[in-house]
């Protein structure tokens, strides 16, 4: 009888014991992400409770998707190392649970899509201290307004080319891929070009050498090319700003 209680004894000292390495393990395997902080252009990004957007997307060390979270809630990571990349746009600008270091967002064609994004900011568990994720606006824009009172009826459409210099922007390292491309967009006009004004939403510029050019098209009701004018001066993008451009459309160039 002794040895039976004896062992029930043994038994429970050793169940006990592995009841309690396990709740250990638990509890140094995971960390709670502690507060942290989004800023939008400077300023603090919150969500309007009940938003289901969850701007916090979550890579490990390597580059390999892990995770996307909202910013109403708190969680928990396994303890390691990790890259974090915030935006207040999640559906416009990471598609794809793709691998962080191929992750290349495109300048829009119809040049109609901000790009905003924080830095891959590195963090890693235990966390204890607290994570600021600084989301830019990438982007600039690019604003053609004309100053015209006389009306030219010789076209009904304006066709405005963009020459740019930067094709996409790379997530991982905040850099731009650069490449010659063009974006055209054309609009129908019944005023002759009076109170004509057209954006165009592009990567920023930076250096000199990256600033963009426009070609303006005058097409006829047969869309045949009636006056072409194209801007001597190449135009800076600036992050989170405007550019204007403001000009004669029926100011004809020489020769024409």
């Amino acid at each position: 009888m002794n040895n039976i209680k004896k062992l029930i004894l043994g038994m429970g000292i050793l169940l006990f014991g592995m009841t309690s390495c396990s709740g250990d393990e638990m509890k140094y395997d995971i960390s709670v992400v502690k507060p942290f902080e989004t800023l939008l252009n400077g300023e603090p990004f919150v969500l309007g409770t009940g938003i289901t957007t969850k701007p916090i997307f979550v890579y490990k060390e390597n580059g390999e998707y892990f995770a996307n979270y909202s910013t109403l809630y708190s969680f928990a990571l396994d303890n390691g190392k990790y890259k974090f990349v915030a935006t207040d746009i999640p559906e416009q600008m990471i598609t794809s649970p793709a691998n962080l270091n191929d992750l290349i967002v495109p300048q829009s064609v119809t040049a109609d899509q901000r790009v905003d994004l924080s830095a891959a900011t590195p963090y890693e568990s235990p966390f204890t201290e607290k994570l600021t994720m600084k989301i830019l606006t990438r982007t600039g824009t690019l604003r053609l307004k004309s100053l015209d009172t006389k009306a030219d009826k010789s076209y009904t459409t304006i066709k405005t080319t963009v020459e740019v210099k930067r094709t996409g922007y790379k997530i991982s390292d905040e850099t731009f891929i650069q490449g010659d491309m063009t974006i055209s967009r054309s609009k129908a006009t019944t005023s002759g070009g009076i109170n004509y004004t057209d954006d165009f939403i592009l990567l920023q510029t930076d250096e000199e050498t990256n600033n963009v050019r426009v070609k303006i098209e005058f097409l006829n009701d047969e869309k045949a090319v009636v006056r072409t004018k194209v801007l001597d001066a190449a135009f800076p993008i600036l992050p989170n700003e405007v550019t204007n451009i403001n000009l004669n459309l029926n100011d004809p160039e020489p020769g024409n």
